[in-house]
């Protein structure tokens, strides 16, 4: 089987997701399939994208880089990137086209029906609804409506979908489109063994020579979708509580303006991703928040990585999602509101363990798994 896999966002090494389409990619080439990527680069002398895999034929496309809260320059710029990518595939002998699903997928997904491709998209998120949930557009507005048609296409056309919870799968099928067809297969850790890091031999501790005590940790980007603004106002008023907060984006200038002047508060620059678990096991609790309704749109792909340290966790997702119940069915952690900081204050003061985050880890965010689920998509099972 042949494979074509279309990635018109330019790559970014600082990106969570990286792993996980390493890995994906390296259970394709497991399996024996064959593949040609259509990728997008700044220059030519780029190879990170490669994740060291020679063995792949890459059709390279030059693409600027854009601001990311600049959605119209983004917006185009990926289109075009996308109708050149079409064009390749165009001419080009596969079974399958995988898209990893973005602004302007419609001209890949349309190029490769008509090649009789089967297409598979995975989403990492809903666009453009979590746009509108980050502030870049309004619901219902004309460029909402615009956006949304050119999605619902993709949707419609794909023969699977794989998203990457059951809030995200709920949302989609609220669109209108069958229920069958998508498969959740939730993003996995670093590894498939749990983690336990004792403090003496924490790597991220040792780097910082942070003292042992009580931790609340928020660790991730920093930008309009991870709400981090909610975790500064519970720190306010937790003065007797060292909070943490780790990272970069485009919201962290907002967030040192309001964590100024607040002593409770360290802030420390994107680490890299080989201290993540040792950051997750030196935390007394970590805090995973989003925007109010972000699960539906949105799963942050460090959740995997958090639950295999074992720590409590609170989810900031609120008490009605799909995934607040599996975190009260294994006892992995709580989930409280996107906007009140009263209850994440409460929730830091009385969490105890996160004694179920294993068992919920091995049962959804195991590699070997998962991409046993995203062979047997591929295969049309």
């Amino acid at each position: 089987m042949k494979i074509a896999i279309a990635t018109p966002i330019l790559f970014d090494n600082t990106s969570p997701f990286n792993h996980l389409f390493k890995d994906i990619i390296g259970g394709f080439l497991d399996a024996g399939y064959d593949i040609v990527r259509f990728v997008a680069v700044r220059d030519e002398k780029e190879n990170e994208y490669k994740y060291g895999y020679e063995n792949i034929q890459y059709v390279k496309y030059r693409r600027k880089e854009s601001a990311h809260g600049n959605i119209i320059t983004r917006y185009i710029r990926d289109t075009l990137t996308n109708i050149r990518e079409a064009r390749g595939i165009k001419q080009t002998k596969a079974d399958v086209l995988f898209e990893d699903v973005s602004y302007s997928s419609f001209w890949a997904v349309r190029a490769a029906k008509k090649k009789g491709m089967r297409v598979v998209a995975m989403l990492q998120d809903v666009w453009p609804d979590n746009a509108v949930q980050s502030g870049l557009i309004k619901q219902n507005s004309l460029l909402y409506r615009y956006f949304e048609v050119w999605q619902k296409y993709v949707y419609k056309k794909a023969d699977r979908i794989i998203c990457i919870s059951d809030d995200m799968k709920d949302f989609i099928v609220s669109k209108g489109i069958e229920e069958e067809k998508i498969e959740v297969i939730y993003n996995w850790g670093y590894s498939d063994e749990t983690v336990n890091i004792p403090w003496e031999e924490n790597q991220f501790v040792k780097k910082y020579d942070i003292k042992k005590d009580f931790y609340a940790v928020y660790a991730g980007n920093i930008g309009k979708m991870q709400n981090v603004e909610l975790v500064v106002r519970a720190a306010k008023k937790m003065p007797d509580t060292k909070f943490l907060i780790i990272g970069d984006g485009a919201r962290k200038e907002n967030i040192e303006r309001l964590a100024s002047g607040v002593d409770n508060i360290t802030i420390l620059p994107l680490q890299p991703p080989e201290l993540a678990e040792h950051i997750y096991c030196m935390a007394g609790v970590n805090i995973i928040p989003l925007v109010k309704g972000g699960p539906k749109t949105a799963m942050p792909s460090k959740t995997g990585v958090v639950l295999s340290c074992g720590k409590p966790a609170i989810f900031c997702f609120g008490s009605g999602t799909r995934f607040s119940r599996l975190l009260e069915k294994y006892g992995a952690g709580t989930s409280v509101s996107a906007t009140d900081e009263d209850e994440l204050v409460r929730s830091i003061r009385t969490i105890t363990n996160g004694s179920g985050a294993y068992d919920l880890f091995k049962d959804f965010f195991v590699k070997k798994a998962n991409l046993r689920n995203y062979m047997s998509v591929i295969n049309g099972d």
